[in-house]
């Protein structure tokens, strides 16, 4: 029973190769069952090269003898919308790559009652297969493949198109240089629908063993992956054994690069950056590579790159698919050119031609040669972990400086806001005490003006009683007189003494009413003492309106004095009379 079919547009092995689960060259071809077609399109069906859950892939020939590979889809009838729609969507993109680092599209028809897609057989290895039979490569070559590769993904990105697969699985290396496949169904789907297997873990990056989406950055960490299972035979990581333990490695990032050669760091390393805004895109990664091999022999040829080990795989299963093109190698047991069987892998690598020396002598160079990059690449690693101790160690001492520098800052900060929360609360409390006093200052300011106002008004009332008692005096002195009069003379009333002057207010305005007042009396007296008649008793109404004065003079028979008087000569009796 075959293997569940890989998610590629092109199988050139059976599933077990391209695991690299065998050491054994040639494609497996089986013959095709009674419910294949014997024909898609204009194209002659010769055998069953995989078979998987979702789709089949089969050998076939056109009408000019040129194999190719057809990848159809699986359905016990109709073919459903969903599939078709995406198996349309992976011709399309299969179709818009154009490059002699890619397997071409010959032709499709995603329309047909069993939509196919015919895709260039390519008679050649997987990477995964020549490492594990053949050993791992130089440093040299290892740079070759890596340029053939990144100009692939060149062309890929260009149109927009990340392969979200690529691993030594997914690179066929025929010996005119690097193919890559499996890109259209990488595209259409993601991680959740394929089979998580070590083959593909150890070569994902992290962002998708997360769960995160792919970019175009993913493709170059696992293009690192792939080039580092190159050179030493083993994925980045420590321990590959366990599936859900390499899962956690790839998620967190934590590599293993320990044995990677000097002059190969620069041109992985960065690749395997846990940070995909970090690694360096296709069109870099080419112009390295590129800048890598200056000065080395110009050949495009694998022949120049590869060990002898790897080119003779690569010639065989190049011989194989010249057997299939020539009809051989299709039966279940029945040998064809050059001893293929159908259904059975090809013998082991043949042993070299006869044409070629293969001496023990060069056998042991080649030993000696292999210990001496050996032990370069022991001491280059050992150097390689001193640097990076002493790097470490500084590291850690700046860090630990850093650390109390930025202790230093932050106590200079709290005492900076201390003595700034305390100057505040000075500041606050000298303005609540000024706030104080000049509430107490406006309460005395009010006091004393609500004092003035009081006495204004008392000095105000005081006036006026004055005044009223000053307009109610003449009128009852002349009462007085006239009731005088009317009574028979008796004994002269004595003087009266003018009573002395109420006491000035402390306002400038009564003060001047005063003056006024006394300055007519003085002119009223002045006048009754200068009169001609001298003795004459004449009786005088107020001066003004606040006083009124009557003089007396000598009693007589002619006199009336206006009241009962003294008689005696020269005398005068002058009488203020003050209201």
């Amino acid at each position: 029973m075959h293997s569940p079919l890989p998610r590629g547009t092109l199988v050139a092995l059976d599933r077990k190769a391209l695991d690299g689960g065998s050491d054994m060259a040639g494609a497996r071809v089986d013959p095709l069952g009674s419910g294949d077609p014997a024909t898609l399109g204009r194209y002659e069906l010769i055998g069953r090269l995989a078979s998987g859950g979702m789709g089949r892939i089969y050998l076939a020939r056109n009408a000019e003898g040129q194999l190719v590979a057809v990848k159809t889809l699986l359905s016990d009838g109709v073919v459903s919308d969903v599939d078709r729609r995406r198996f349309t969507r992976e011709v399309g993109l299969a179709q818009r790559i154009d490059s002699a680092f890619t397997a071409r599209v010959r032709d499709a028809d995603p329309g047909a009652d069993l939509p196919w897609m015919a895709i260039d057989y390519i008679a050649a290895p997987p990477l995964s297969v020549l490492v594990s039979t053949a050993g791992v490569l130089p440093a040299s070559a290892v740079q070759w493949l890596a340029a053939g590769t990144a100009e692939a993904l060149v062309t890929l990105h260009g149109e927009g198109i990340i392969h979200r697969d690529l691993k030594p699985q997914n690179i066929l290396l025929p010996l005119p240089g690097p193919r890559v496949i499996d890109f259209g169904i990488s595209h259409a789907n993601d991680l959740t629908r394929t089979s998580l297997t070590l083959g593909t873990i150890a070569f994902t990056s992290p962002e998708q063993a997360r769960g995160e989406p792919s970019t175009e950055a993913s493709d170059v960490y696992s293009l690192g992956a792939t080039l580092f299972h190159l050179a030493l035979g083993r994925p980045p990581y420590r321990d590959g054994s366990d599936t859900l333990a390499l899962l956690a490695q790839v998620q967190r990032g934590q590599l293993d690069l320990d044995g990677l050669p000097k002059e190969l760091t620069a041109l992985i390393r960065p690749c395997l950056a846990a940070d995909p805004a970090q690694r360096p895109v296709p069109a870099e990664m080419l112009a390295r590579f590129r800048q890598s091999l200056a000065g080395l022999p110009v050949s495009q040829g694998g022949r120049r790159w590869l060990p002898q080990r790897w080119t003779d795989l690569i010639s065989s299963y190049e011989r194989h698919g010249r057997d299939l093109a020539r009809g051989a190698g299709i039966g279940a047991d029945t040998p064809g050119p050059g001893g293929i069987r159908a259904g059975l892998r090809t013998d082991v690598v043949p042993p070299p031609d006869p044409t070629r020396v293969y001496t023990q002598e060069r056998e042991r160079a080649e030993r000696e040669r292999a210990e001496r990059e050996r032990a370069e690449e022991a001491r280059a690693e050992k150097e390689r972990v001193e640097r990076e101790r002493a790097l470490l160690a500084q590291e850690r001492l700046r860090e630990q400086e850093w650390q109390q520098e930025l202790e230093r800052r932050k106590a200079e900060e709290a005492r900076a806001e201390k003595e700034r929360v305390e100057r505040e609360r000075a500041l606050l409390a000298q303005e609540r005490l000024r706030e104080q006093e000049w509430q107490q200052e406006l309460e005395r300011r009010k006091a004393e003006e609500e004092r003035r106002k009081a006495e204004k008004n008392a000095g105000e009332r005081a006036a006026r009683a004055r005044a009223r008692q000053q307009a109610s005096g003449p009128s009852s002195a002349s009462a007085r007189s006239a009731s005088g009069t009317s009574k028979p003379a008796s004994r002269p009333e004595p003087p009266r003494t003018p009573p002395p002057a109420p006491a000035p207010s402390g306002r400038s305005s009564s003060a001047v009413v005063w003056l006024v007042v006394l300055a007519a009396v003085a002119l009223l007296v002045l006048w009754l003492a200068n009169r001609p008649d001298g003795g004459s008793g004449t009786h005088s109404g107020g001066v003004g309106t606040s006083t009124g004065a009557t003089a007396v003079g000598d009693s007589g028979p002619g006199g009336d004095s206006g009241g009962e008087g003294t008689p005696g000569p020269d005398r005068t009796v002058l009488r203020v009379g003050w209201v």
